[in-house]
């Protein structure tokens, strides 16, 4: 804890400074001496410490015996973080002028900041021979030793403090906080009751009162306390939650929907108010997805919200995420589209909005979006790999590979640096670029070595080419160790399998692909390959036809059939 600022600091240290020797006339090294810490001064106050630190050794030379001296280098190294020679001058100081209440603070401030427990608490106690009455001293004291836990001593110096200077906030917040570190939450809460006495219209002291009476089981005079809280500002926003979480808590939806709901209706309170209950509903009802009242009223909350406040973009991107999680893509595109309007800055409402186009294989849609995104929000990787992923799905993959390279040159986490490489790796693949397919996909496992879609992608590419076998092989393997039950996982070991001639396994893998449940005509269409080369063609051309049944644009396979 800072003592005085800077400037006190400046104004301290030049009273209590001489800045001339004990003779009349000073002599050249003693004015350039003076200069030096004049100036070195300014550099503090200023805050160039390098500097200062220059200057004012340089008055040390000649003045070295003077505490004022001392008490700047070692304030100026303490702000450098060198707490070594900050204790070292500090020391000087007291030493030189020990009944100073200053330097004893800073030594001690020293000592506590490097973690030295028992001198932090020895200077305190030595200042407090010196001013035993003293606030500040009392009170760092205090803070010292609820820091070092010893919150029983903390109390009893505190209780000194409360003896001098009558019951203040602070001491008794600290009691509180001492009690329940000690684990004695009714001595806790006699302190929050004092508290109250001496702050009666003190929202936070109501709200932290009736928080601590609801984690005890006491709800009853929990609800008193926060009614009391909204008697005197019924539109407080912690109050709010706080009361009305204790409804939800007792399923008393009527009065927590209209407590809400009177807040998110009220025309004078401000949308940033209202955003915090509207973020707290939702999160409350994401831990708790299956209370279906609870998810009644957090749609109610939410819709008033965007009701209330049709100007407000955040409001809309809450609900919009709200109703994607929910299950409702229809009115989360609804709301992220008009937070896209409101709020064309936000990438969050984008990113969500396209997710959920891409969910629903809204591909031309997701890429008209996509370009509006990147206008708003340039530079934005998900949205650029989103863009990508659209224009691969739609079968673009010349377009695909142009956005995916600009989302792996954006900033962004690498393990979604890996899907981003992982996807372009897919890409280039389409386009028949091997080469550069095999480094994007290499760099997707080096920025993530447990990245199995990417390991298997891969894989598959390399066995439909023919190519680095064994490579593949070793990635299909790790990737369904990763994801065991993965139909295309399995798949994609069969056919390296089938690649390398082993049929026998090649079958069982692939066979293990269709039991999943997770069908598809390229599997079954391997299958029917893989009985081809054992020779039992009657299997073949069964699993083909039903490859044909299931995907009628397979034409090659009549032949095959």
């Amino acid at each position: 804890m800072r003592m005085k600022t800077a400037l006190f600091t400046l104004f301290t240290v030049l009273i209590l400074m001489p800045l001339h020797s004990k003779a009349q006339v000073q002599t050249t090294s003693e004015i350039e001496a003076k200069t030096s810490y004049i100036q070195g001064m300014e550099a503090f106050v200023n805050k160039e410490y390098d500097r200062a630190t220059t200057l004012l050794l340089q008055a040390y030379d000649q003045f070295q015996d003077q505490a004022g001296i001392n008490y700047a280098l070692a304030d100026v190294y303490f702000l450098q973080g060198d707490l070594p020679n900050a204790a070292l001058y500090g020391k000087a100081a007291v030493e030189i002028d020990p009944g100073s209440k200053w330097y004893r603070l800073k030594l001690a401030e020293i000592y506590r900041s490097a973690g030295q427990n028992q001198a932090t608490l020895d200077e305190l106690e030595k200042l407090l021979e010196y001013f035993p009455e003293d606030y500040d001293v009392l009170f760092m004291l205090a803070d010292t030793q609820k820091e070092y836990g010893e919150f029983v001593k903390s109390n009893q110096t505190l209780n000194r403090i409360l003896a001098l200077v009558g019951d203040i906030p602070t001491a008794l917040f600290r009691k509180f906080q001492n009690f329940e570190a000690m684990g004695a939450p009714d001595s806790a809460l006699v302190q929050l009751e004092e508290l109250r006495k001496v702050q009666p219209d003190n929202l936070g002291t109501l709200n932290l009162l009736g928080d601590y009476y609801k984690l005890n089981g006491k709800n009853n005079k929990a609800k008193n306390v926060l009614r009391n809280a909204l008697y005197l500002n019924s539109r407080d926003p912690e109050s709010l939650i706080n009361l009305s979480g204790i409804y939800i808590d007792e399923a008393k939806w009527d009065s927590a929907g209209t407590l809400l709901g009177n807040f998110m209706a009220d025309p004078i309170i401000e949308p940033e108010q209202k955003l915090m209950i509207a973020q707290y509903m939702y999160t409350r009802q994401q831990n708790e997805p299956r209370n279906i009242q609870l998810e009644i009223e957090t749609s109610r909350i939410l819709d008033l919200f965007t009701e209330n406040a049709s100007e407000f973009g955040p409001a809309f991107t809450l609900s919009g995420q709200y109703y994607s999680v929910t299950g409702q893509p229809s009115k989360a595109l609804e709301n992220l589209a008009i937070a896209n309007e409101l709020l064309p800055e936000d990438d969050i409402a984008w990113r969500q909005r396209l997710q959920i186009l891409l969910q629903q294989e809204r591909y031309e849609d997701a890429i008209e979006v996509g370009l509006l995104a990147n206008e708003s929000a340039p530079e934005d990787a998900f949205i650029q790999f989103f863009l990508g992923t659209a224009y691969l799905l739609d079968e673009q993959p010349e377009d695909a590979a142009k956005w995916l390279r600009q989302a792996a040159r954006a900033p962004a986490r690498k393990p979604f640096k890996s899907v981003i490489y992982s996807t372009l790796g897919d890409a280039q693949s389409r386009l028949e670029d091997h080469e550069a397919s095999d480094r994007s996909f290499e760099l997707a496992l080096r920025y993530d070595s447990e990245n199995h879609n990417a390991m298997n992608n891969y894989a598959y590419n390399l066995s439909v080419r023919g190519e680095h076998l064994e490579r593949a092989k070793e990635l299909a393997l790790k990737a369904i160790e990763l994801d065991s039950e993965n139909a295309a996982y399995l798949d994609t070991v069969g056919w390296v399998y089938y690649k390398l001639g082993d049929y026998d396994r090649a079958r069982r893998f692939i066979k293990a692909s269709i039991d999943t449940g997770e069908k598809s005509a390229e599997v079954m269409e391997h299958l029917g390959d893989v009985y081809e080369k054992l020779g039992d063609l009657d299997k073949a051309r069964e699993w083909w036809k039903k490859a044909l049944e299931l995907d009628t644009t397979r034409e090659h396979l009549n032949e095959k059939i």
